[in-house]
C-alpha cells in the first residue's frame, strides 16, 4: 500500500478516535504532527496578526489514490474532519512544481500540509490544528514523495548540454563581468528507480558513480553572447581528475586565480588554489591552501576589499561554521556568534561592499554593517533560495533554488535584480536572464 494512502488512513482513524475522554472537548490537546492531505476550501488572512493566514483542509484521501483502488472514501463535508492550517512568512509554499503564494491555489484544490514540528493538536474530534512549514498541492508531492503515481502533466526531463538548468543539480553560482560570465556547478540526480538511468544532462567530466563512490561534480564556465549562454565548458584543475566532486567557489575578476573544494567519498574536503597567466589559457596544476589549517575546509571566497582575507566552511569544531583567514593574524578564526550558531552555516559568498551572503541551514542570510538578515524573494511566503551570489557591481543575486524531487531535489540557477534596499526583485531561470531583463 503507498505511504500517502496508510497515512490519509491512519490520520482519518486516529482523528476519529481523539478526544472521546476529554473533560472539554473544545479544549486543544496536543497530538502527533501529521501530513494532512484534502480538499482547500478556505483561505482567510488573520485580521491582526500581519503575514499569517488560515487555509482550512476538508481532510480526505487524494483522488488520484482513489482511482487506484487503494484509498478510503473521502468524507463528506459535514460529517468530515476540518484541519486548520496556518500559514506564515515561513511557510513554504509550492503549486504546480513552482514556488507560490498561498492564494495562488484555487479552492477545491488537492493540497497536502507538513507541519512544523510540535505544532500539531486537536480541537475536539473532528477539527485538527497545525502551524504548515510547507504547503503544496497533490500533484507536486506525489512527484515528490510518490513517483510511482501515475499522474497526468509529469515534467518533462531536460537533459541539453547547452543549458545551464537541466534536470540535474545546477548549484554554486559564481557571475563575473557583470553575470555575463558565469562559473556554476553541476552534477547528474540519482535515478528514482534502481535500475534507472541518472538523471541530467552528459556534461563533460560528469558520470554516474561507482561503488563507494558520489555522483561526479564538476564546474563549468558559461558566457552570455547576443544570442545567449555559450554551451558551458568543464573547468578542468590539473590534479584533481580522480576526484569525485571538484567545485570551485571563487574566482578572481581576471579570471587568472580561483578556489577549488576538492572532495573524495570517505575523505574531508579540502581547499586548493588554481592559477593561470591568462584567462584563455589553462588552469595550472592545483596547490592545497594549507594556511586555512587543520581540519576540512570547503566554500573558500576571498574578501573583496581585502582580498588576501578568506573566510570559508568548516565542521572541524563539530558542527558547520565560518571561519576566517587573515594572513596578519596567522590562525584561521571562527568569525563571530552572530554568524555561527549550533546549526550548519556554508555556502559563504561575498559582495561587492565585503557584505557576507551565507546560509544557515536552508535559510539564506546576508551580514552587512554588523547585522544578519534574510534574504527573501518577493512573496507572502518563503521561497526556498541558497548559495546566493551576486553579481561583482551588485546589481544582480544568482542563487540556486530547489524543485522536489525524489531522492535528490532538483537544483536550478535563477537571477533576481537587487534593489536600492538591498531587496530582491522577481526571480527568473538563469538561462532566461539577460542584463536588461
Amino acid at each position: 500500500m503507498p505511504r500517502a494512502v496508510e497515512l490519509a488512513i491512519s490520520l482519518l482513524i486516529v482523528l476519529s478516535l481523539v478526544g472521546c475522554d476529554l473533560v472539554d472537548p473544545m479544549r486543544p490537546s496536543p497530538h502527533a504532527d501529521t501530513e494532512i492531505f484534502g480538499n482547500l476550501i478556505e483561505v482567510v488572512r488573520d485580521p491582526v496578526r500581519t503575514g499569517i493566514w488560515q487555509a482550512k483542509i476538508h481532510v480526505g484521501v487524494p483522488r488520484a489514490l482513489g482511482r487506484a483502488g487503494e484509498a478510503v472514501p473521502t468524507p463528506d463535508v459535514e460529517g468530515g474532519i476540518l484541519a486548520v492550517v496556518t500559514v506564515t512568512r515561513d511557510t513554504v509554499v509550492v503549486f504546480d512544481d513552482q514556488p507560490a503564494s498561498l492564494e495562488d491555489i484555487g479552492l477545491g484544490t488537492e493540497v497536502v500540509a507538513i507541519p512544523s514540528p510540535g505544532t500539531t493538536s486537536m480541537l475536539g474530534d473532528k477539527e485538527v490544528h497545525l502551524e504548515a512549514a510547507q504547503l503544496m498541492d497533490f500533484a507536486t508531492y506525489a512527484r515528490w514523495r510518490l513517483p510511482k503515481l501515475d499522474l497526468p502533466n509529469a515534467p518533462k526531463l531536460v537533459n541539453d548540454p547547452s543549458r545551464i538548468n537541466t534536470s540535474g543539480v545546477e548549484h554554486a553560482p559564481i557571475p563575473l563581468a557583470g553575470g555575463r560570465v558565469l562559473y556554476f556547478s553541476a552534477r547528474l540526480r540519482p535515478p528514482e528507480e534502481a535500475d534507472g538511468d541518472w538523471i541530467g544532462a552528459a556534461r563533460p567530466g560528469l558520470r554516474p558513480p561507482v561503488e563507494g563512490e558520489r555522483s561526479f561534480e564538476r564546474s563549468f564556465r558559461t558566457e552570455l553572447g547576443d544570442d545567449g549562454w555559450s554551451t558551458p565548458e568543464v573547468v578542468t584543475i590539473p590534479g584533481t581528475e580522480d576526484a569525485d566532486q571538484v567545485q570551485v567557489s571563487w574566482v578572481s575578476a581576471d579570471e587568472q586565480r580561483c578556489y577549488v573544494t576538492v572532495s573524495d567519498s570517505g575523505e574531508d574536503p579540502w581547499v586548493g588554489i588554481a592559477e593561470r597567466t591568462d584567462r584563455g589559457r589553462p588552469w595550472g596544476h592545483i596547490v592545497r591552501f594549507e594556511d586555512l589549517g587543520p581540519g576540512d575546509a570547503f566554500d573558500a571566497v576571498a574578501m573583496v576589499g581585502s582580498p588576501e582575507k578568506t573566510v570559508f566552511a568548516t565542521t572541524r569544531q563539530g558542527s558547520g561554521d565560518l571561519f576566517l583567514y587573515d594572513p596578519a593574524l596567522g590562525e584561521s578564526q571562527p568569525l563571530q556568534p552572530e554568524i555561527n550558531t549550533g546549526g550548519l552555516e556554508w555556502g559563504s559568498r561575498v559582495g561587492p561592499a565585503d557584505e557576507l551572503y551565507f546560509v544557515r541551514g536552508d535559510r539564506q542570510l546576508r551580514f552587512q554593517a554588523g547585522e544578519i538578515g534574510e534574504v527573501r524573494l518577493p512573496g507572502p511566503q518563503r521561497t526556498i533560495l541558497i548559495e546566493a551570489s551576486p553579481s561583482p557591481d551588485g546589481a544582480w543575486l544568482f542563487m540556486a533554488t530547489p524543485k522536489l524531487r525524489p531522492i535528490e531535489f532538483d537544483l536550478d540557477i535563477q537571477v533576481a535584480p537587487i534593489g536600492a534596499d538591498g531587496s530582491l526583485g522577481t526571480a527568473i531561470p538563469v538561462d532566461d536572464w539577460r542584463p536588461s531583463s
